[in-house]
């Protein structure tokens, strides 16, 4: 084998998980708008013993290599919660990186099929890194810049190295900018008024104190309101108990609120600040120093993604999302916070994405979900 030749092979040793984990930065070493993910996270999903994904899930990664140099990843993923939630044999893949060569997108494309299809699964789709629950999406087009925080950036190319091998398009996710120039918070504060007030049901913050209990309480609305939804997966307790772990340093109860019904939380909304504005400087290194210049910044960021809102299906038909979108907004405003980005918003759910468009919401960016048979 020559050294110039293309090789394909799993995800092993040290070495090929350093390899997986180090590629992205060499390939956007010139891009001024990636933002380096954070090592730790990467090393995390790579750990298949430990990571609560797994419990009820599989992987497997795989890098490609030029000789001595590595020149792309894939992980081709099998998700027991999701399959059975669906009742299908759907695959996944995420974690996609590769240069600008379609001889590499086919062969990681290429490999990730032979691991799903060898675990009895009938056709791949993504990006998902690993889930709906986590990055999603490969973009697609919008403006240009830093991703939020926890959203995906790449290359428009990807989308034709995926479309060349045969994937087509399943799904758009869609971002919003909420901003102080285009954004009326008088109005917002009306609607919010005249629902609540129709509803009878008043607003309530985080209660930090009660953190473990305000985070089941989330993910117990979210798992009712976005049931019905588009590729939506449950939380494992597992999950939960892991991404309560990791967001506890991070969240800021200022733009965490519920919605109250008769003393019950029917809804709910989770922002945090864009830490991507500090996460861009800090080259994947949360320690020894990162995490003090996160912490001390986030007073002081003045951007907001956005994360998850959700209101109880029977409930759905009310108009609740305004006191959501008003809270999170005026409070923003109120805290020196002057834009937001809400994402991802499916774009085959209409109501959210007219509520966006009438509250003065600007949509900026897509991302594109693949799929294909097998």
């Amino acid at each position: 084998m020559g050294p110039s030749a293309l090789c394909v092979t799993p995800v092993r040793s040290r070495k090929d998980r350093i390899a997986f984990r180090r590629l992205p930065f060499d390939l956007y070493r010139d891009d001024p708008h990636w933002v380096p993910p954070l090592n730790r996270d990467i090393a995390g999903f790579l750990n298949l013993r430990q990571h609560p994904f797994y419990d009820d899930g599989e992987a497997g990664f795989f890098v490609a290599r030029r000789g001595p140099r590595t020149v792309g990843r894939i992980a081709a993923i099998r998700n027991g919660a999701h399959n059975r939630y669906h009742d299908d044999r759907t695959g996944f893949f995420g974690f996609y990186e590769a240069t600008d060569d379609q001889e590499v997108a086919g062969a990681l494309l290429d490999a990730a099929t032979e691991w799903l299809r060898g675990h009895d699964l009938s056709s791949i789709r993504g990006p998902f890194s690993p889930s709906t629950n986590y990055v999603s999406g490969l973009l697609v087009g919008g403006e240009p810049g830093p991703p939020a925080f926890m959203m995906p950036h790449n290359p428009l190319h990807y989308g034709d190295q995926l479309e060349a091998w045969g994937l087509t398009k399943a799904m758009d996710l869609l971002a919003f900018d909420l901003n102080q120039e285009a954004i009326t918070a008088k109005r917002w504060t009306r609607v919010s008024r005249r629902v609540s007030n129709r509803v009878g049901c008043t607003m309530r913050p985080l209660d930090l104190s009660r953190f473990k209990e305000e985070v089941r309480t989330m993910i117990d609305v979210y798992h009712d309101a976005w049931a019905d939804n588009w590729g939506f997966v449950p939380m494992s307790p597992g999950e939960v108990s892991h991404m309560a772990a990791e967001m506890r340093p991070v969240i800021h109860p200022n733009y965490c609120a519920f919605i109250m019904k008769d003393g019950q939380e029917i809804g709910f909304y989770l922002g945090l600040p864009d830490y991507n504005q500090v996460l861009i400087h800090l080259q994947g290194r949360l320690f020894p120093f990162g995490i003090v210049r996160l912490l001390r910044a986030r007073k002081r960021l003045d951007r907001l993604r956005l994360l998850l809102m959700g209101v109880r299906r029977e409930f759905q038909s009310l108009g609740l999302d305004a006191l959501l979108y008003e809270h999170a907004f005026t409070t923003g405003l109120e805290k020196g916070v002057f834009s937001c980005e809400a994402s991802w918003i499916l774009e085959t759910n209409s109501s959210m994405v007219n509520a966006m468009e009438r509250g003065g919401a600007r949509q900026i960016r897509r991302y594109r979900i693949y799929e294909k048979p097998l």
